[in-house]
């Protein structure tokens, strides 16, 4: 089972990947455009929901085994839980978008229905934003433990570093900036990320797959 927790990184990784590029999302949070967005990729929307849950999963699965095999500690588990919860909160909160607004023409919603879809839009985002914070926090505490143990490669762990900070970094931009450009930023630190949770699932995964079994027990 340890092996199938090793994956779990990689299978989130992939998923997200995957949800992203089904809906990547309105270009703005303007309750028109919203609507308008919806209207026409509530499908889209409802399956990259559906993804996003698969790879919650797959990511607190990964998260937990490499708690324990690393001694990572209660920090990496809560920032990978954290940042699930409000990942989820967030597409939660757009998936209600799809379902609401999915098919309907944009011509028949009032002022009120693009208001509340505004609302539900920046609720979304808001709770993205602190996701990626988690997220740092979370790739912070695994490098602390991959160096700690020496289980996988200490480049994974100085590139976790370089992740971390990068992460925050563009968290923060995501939250103070409103230039055109911060957009660039969020989704370099988004797959950035991605891409550190895929490598490091996959050696985590070799790891395992090399250490040997343990000798059977001595009869009496």
């Amino acid at each position: 089972m340890q092996l199938v927790g090793a994956a779990g990184g990689a299978v989130f990784a992939v998923l997200a990947l995957a949800a992203f590029a089904l809906n990547p999302g309105p270009s703005s949070g303007d309750g028109v455009t919203v609507v308008e967005h919806y209207s026409t990729h509530g499908t889209q929307t409802l399956w990259a929901t559906a993804l996003v849950g698969l790879a919650a999963i797959g990511f607190l699965w990964f998260a937990e085994t490499l708690a324990g095999a690393t001694r990572a500690g209660p920090l990496g588990v809560a920032g990978a839980a954290a940042m699930a919860a409000l990942y989820l909160v967030a597409v939660g909160c757009w998936s209600l978008l799809g379902e609401i607004y999915g098919g309907v023409d944009p011509l028949t919603v009032t002022g009120e229905g693009y208001s509340d879809a505004h609302v539900l839009h920046v609720v979304g985002v808001g709770a993205a934003h602190m996701g990626n914070f988690a997220a740092a926090a979370f790739v912070g505490a695994a490098t602390a433990a991959i160096f700690a143990s020496g289980l996988l490669p200490r480049w994974l762990a100085w590139a976790g570093v370089a992740v971390t900070a990068f992460r925050l970094v563009s968290a923060l931009v995501e939250v103070a900036s409103t230039e055109p450009w911060s957009d660039a930023v969020a989704i370099a630190g988004f797959l950035v990320f991605l891409g550190w949770v895929f490598v490091a699932s996959v050696l985590f995964g070799a790891a395992v797959a090399r250490r040997p079994a343990p000798e059977p027990a001595a009869a009496p």
